[in-house]
């Protein structure tokens, strides 16, 4: 449900949109609101910042996406002064833009300074992806409800925390789960990819950002190479979020003797993910895009010590994994900071791979998941979009 309107403020013959993404996973969800506002508003235009995605739909962006993509609270204060250069400069070009309405998606610490300008300044505010409060700080919400006129939710259980704090609220399920096959073929996959079927493979996705990278790929390569011991005939299917990254995993490829084993992907993770029989996956939206591919998998993360010190006191969840959130339990095996070894990660992927109890355990939760997040998305965002901010309406009956 959504609340009533919020702003009856006259607006431009052509509506204008501006979004900022800060990752792969808000790109996806930037991209699927765009082709939804486009089909309502024809006209519209779209600025800010995003991906590939965002501007293949359509958007036009000031600025290169990766430059918000920074993992954890030390990582950011290291970028911070040119995070605060960028995020100063978009306030006054957007202010200056005006555009009719501002989707911050995902990004909380970058998105709510800027909708709170913005807001201050009378141009309409929304954001999409309500931060993790159900994992900690929920008290975030009350300055959030002087940041933003309406927040679109993710996951089913969300709305309740935003009600509490009279903040307009709408469940619009995860483009995800419209985006993924209904029934995720190995054989096809492994038929573009040039595998042989018969082949037991396990895809590695080391996250979107080179922070992770960083942290983590010299890592699963070691455990890959134990996986090898015990399974020759294994393949890892590894996709490249960009060409940096692709460019660093392959720095950390030189002299480890996996070259043979190991297919690199530009990009292509979801294809990656229809070709394996499991995963090991850095924490994040990733997670939850296996397990709506009916992947079996385990999650690993590092980050720094001091942004591990941090979130760990901030905590209020058991769990970092969305599978394992969304399931309230322990579905998926976490591994995490001092967990997060090669023999540890080595070891939870070979029950993976024997214990079928295990996998049917987690295939049958994923299955449930999947069913649960399959929605309209765009639509239901779009729904939401003009039942709070019904001038737009009225500028596409107009148009």
């Amino acid at each position: 449900m959504v609340s009533k309107p919020l702003t009856e403020t006259p607006l431009t013959a052509n509506p204008l949109f501006a979004m900022v993404a800060g990752e792969t996973s808000g790109d996806t969800l930037g991209a699927d609101l765009i082709l939804a506002l486009k089909a309502r508003f024809p006209q519209a235009e779209f600025i800010g910042i995003g991906g590939p995605k965002m501007l293949a739909a359509g958007l036009q962006s000031w600025y290169p996406m990766e430059t918000l993509s920074v993992m954890g609270f030390f990582e950011v204060i290291k970028r911070l002064p040119t995070l605060l250069r960028l995020r100063k400069r978009l306030i006054r070009r957007l202010k200056k833009a005006q555009p009719d309405l501002f989707i911050g998606i995902d990004a909380p610490d970058f998105n709510f300074t800027v909708e709170r300008q913005l807001k201050a300044s009378g141009i309409a505010t929304l954001h999409y992806v309500g931060p993790s409060i159900w994992a900690w700080r929920e008290k975030r919400l009350e300055k959030m409800k002087q940041t933003v006129d309406g927040v679109l939710v993710l996951f089913p259980f969300e709305p309740p925390y935003y009600q509490r704090y009279q903040i307009p609220v709408a469940y619009v399920g995860h483009p995800l789960a419209q985006q993924v096959p209904e029934q995720p073929n190995k054989a096809t996959a492994c038929t573009r990819l040039g595998l042989a079927e018969h082949l037991p493979i396990t895809a590695i996705l080391p996250g979107s950002r080179l922070g992770e990278i960083e942290q983590m790929i010299d890592l699963y390569l070691h455990a890959a190479a134990q996986l090898l011991n015990d399974y020759p005939q294994m393949h890892f299917v590894i996709p490249a979020a960009n060409p940096k990254i692709r460019h660093r995993i392959e720095q950390a490829l030189q002299g480890r003797g996996l070259s043979d084993s190991i297919t690199l992907l530009d990009g292509q993770a979801q294809l990656a993910l229809e070709a394996c029989d499991q995963a090991l996956v850095t924490s994040g939206t990733a997670t939850l895009e296996t397990a709506l591919m009916r992947r079996p998998l385990v999650l690993a993360i590092k980050v720094h010590p001091i942004s591990y010190w941090i979130m760990k006191r901030l905590a209020t969840t058991k769990w970092i994994g969305l599978p394992n959130v969304l399931a309230q339990q322990s579905l998926v095996s976490e591994l995490i900071q001092d967990e997060a070894t090669a023999p540890k990660i080595a070891a939870e992927l070979r029950k993976l791979i024997e214990d079928s109890a295990l996998r049917q355990n987690q295939l049958t939760a994923f299955a449930e998941q999947y069913d649960a997040l399959k929605q309209p998305s765009g639509k239901l965002a779009l729904k939401a979009i003009q039942t709070w901010f019904p001038a737009l309406e009225s500028e596409a009956i107009i148009g």
